[in-house]
This record gives C-alpha cells, sequence and structure tokens, in this order.
C-alpha cells in the first residue's frame, strides 16, 4: 500500500526559493523508491506561515525508510540549514479512508495536519475519523478527500492525523466548505474547547495549487 511522506516547509527569510526547489527535488528525482513527488508553494490565502507543500508517496513503507537513508539524508541537509528553512512539519502515513465525487487534473490541495489530544479514547477517535470523512459527502466542494493516521511525524506538534482534501477552486474551500453550517454546526464541536466533545489539541493548514491530481 502507497506510503505517503509530507513535509510543511516554511522558509528562511531570503532564502532562494528556486535553487531550495531544485536541491529538493533532486533528492526525490535521483531515487528509484520515490514513486512520485510534487512541490508546491502554499497560496496567499492561507493562515499559517508554510511556504511550500512537498509530498512524496512511495510504493511501501520499508521503500520510504530506505529513501530516507540515501536521498532522503540529503534531503535532510537541506531541510536542516536554518539559512534556507526555518521550520519543518513532516508526517508519514499510509492513505486511510478516501472518497472521490471525480479526478481532478487541476485545482486546489488542502491539508490539515492534526494533533488529537492524549486523553483521547479509542471510540471518540473513532468518532471523529467517521464524522471527519462524512464531510466529503455533505459538503459539496470537496471533490476527493482522506482522513489518514500518521506513522511518523517531527515538527511543531505530536501531529497524529492528515486530513487531505481537493477542491475545484479557492472558491469551493474558503467559502463552500469553511462557511458550511455541517461544518460548523457539527464537526467544530471536536475542535472547540468550549464543547465537551473537544479533541483537537492542535492543527496547522496548507493549501497550495496543484496539476495533476496526487490521490
Amino acid at each position: 500500500m502507497t506510503y505517503r511522506v509530507t513535509k510543511i516547509l516554511t522558509l528562511a527569510e531570503g532564502a532562494d526559493e528556486t535553487e531550495m526547489m531544485r536541491d529538493l527535488a533532486a533528492t526525490a528525482g535521483n531515487r528509484r523508491e520515490v514513486v512520485h513527488s510534487a512541490i508546491g508553494r502554499t497560496l496567499s490565502e492561507t493562515n499559517d506561515a508554510a511556504t511550500y507543500i512537498w509530498r512524496l508517496h512511495f510504493a511501501n513503507e520499508a521503500s520510504a525508510h530506505t529513501w530516507a537513508l540515501h536521498g532522503g539524508n540529503h534531503a535532510d541537509a537541506i531541510l536542516n540549514d536554518r539559512l534556507r528553512i526555518r521550520q519543518v512539519d513532516s508526517v508519514g502515513y499510509v492513505g486511510g479512508r478516501a472518497g472521490s465525487k471525480q479526478t481532478l487534473g487541476r485545482g486546489i490541495y488542502r491539508m490539515l495536519l492534526i494533533s488529537l489530544k492524549t486523553s483521547a479514547g479509542s471510540a471518540d477517535v473513532a468518532q471523529f475519523e467517521h464524522e471527519t470523512h462524512e464531510m466529503g459527502h455533505y459538503i459539496p466542494s470537496i471533490v476527493q478527500w482522506r482522513i489518514s493516521r500518521v506513522r511518523e511525524s517531527s515538527g511543531t506538534s505530536p501531529w497524529t492525523h492528515v486530513w487531505e482534501q481537493e477542491y475545484r477552486d479557492m472558491e469551493g474551500l474558503v467559502r463552500t466548505y469553511m462557511l458550511h453550517p455541517h461544518h460548523w454546526g457539527w464537526i467544530n464541536r471536536w475542535y472547540d474547547p468550549e464543547c465537551v466533545e473537544h479533541l483537537v489539541g492542535a492543527v496547522s493548514q496548507s493549501f497550495c495549487s496543484f496539476e495533476g491530481s496526487m490521490f
């Protein structure tokens, strides 16, 4: 089963973006373990400071670990260079429960990294995952979607889940999705500290445009 590694990158001030993208792409493009790789610049509408989303796909987790020891170590040297990269949040995961209304050739990709509280019980976690996935059926602008459990993470929080979606355009994300009554009237209770069901400890949102879906 495809193993996915996604890194959310915040560049250092004054870093050469073109050089950074070229060097990172080379660490993936020169290795047979990488099935697919894409780097997308985040759009200005995002609330977080992240600059790029780097997504890599591997045939399996073992291939991802092999790459980490070879091409990945060159990537780490770049990502740990504070003159180039200020912050990295990274997750490794097997694609979880997904849904699709059609395949998009281009559009908006949105990723939400989620860290659930350590006190969360297994039944509550399962319910959270189920309801998150169900949003794709209730909210018309979500075209493809996936909720996955994280196997490996690093960065600003101990990330536990990845919630990915694809939209035809930005309107579908920032208005139809964000303002949909199902989102605010039902799902938001997991995120709201004033609600008894509050489960989410931290989130990090990033989105970018894409050509050629990686779902």
